[in-house]
Parts: C-alpha cells; sequence; structure tokens
C-alpha cells in the first residue's frame, strides 16, 4: 500500500519462466543479448542469462556467426554502475547522458 493517495500500490511481478523459454526461438540474437545484460545488471537471479546463452549457443553450433559474447561486453560497459548510496535519480541522469550521446 501506499500513504499517498495519487500513487497506485506496488504489487509483486513474477516472469513466466516457462513462457520466456518458450519464446526464445523467436527472439533476434541483439534482444537474447540485452536480456542477458539486463538479467547480469539488476542481478533478477532468474536464469535468464542462461536461458538465453543456450539460445545463442544453439544458434552459433547451427551456424550462425554473430558475435555475442562482444556484443554482451560491450552493452554492459556502457551502463552505468549501480551505487545504491547514491539518490536514483542521479543514476538515472547518468544513464540517459550516456543514451543521447
Amino acid at each position: 500500500m501506499t500513504d499517498k493517495p495519487d500513487e497506485q500500490p506496488i504489487f509483486p511481478v513474477s516472469l513466466d519462466m516457462d513462457k520466456i523459454k518458450e519464446n526464445l526461438p523467436s527472439y533476434s540474437n541483439d534482444k537474447l543479448c540485452e536480456m542477458i545484460v539486463v538479467d547480469r545488471y539488476f542481478g533478477f537471479g532468474q536464469k535468464i542469462q542462461n536461458m538465453c546463452m543456450e539460445e545463442l549457443s544453439k544458434r552459433r553450433i547451427a551456424g550462425d556467426n554473430f558475435d555475442f559474447e562482444s556484443y554482451i561486453d560491450n552493452a554492459y560497459k556502457q551502463l552505468p554502475v549501480l551505487d545504491f548510496k547514491k539518490d536514483i535519480r542521479d543514476v538515472l541522469k547518468q544513464a540517459m547522458g550516456r543514451v543521447k550521446k
């Protein structure tokens, strides 16, 4: 619940891991890499990165030459360092500054 009348209550969010796994083959290489980066960055611990890496590995074995390792490394390096001692607004401003470049 919330103390402010204009705010909506926050409800727990859960991911349907079976649905995600079922849809992985339809996702682009870029999307799979971005899912890995987000999972690592926020530490969701949902095994998403493992499932995505398995899918990318299957594609590599099947002959796809997409350099997902470099894509993931570069995308991760572009994210600001999470410092929970800072105000979240500062982190978002820093991230937005990188996007605008």
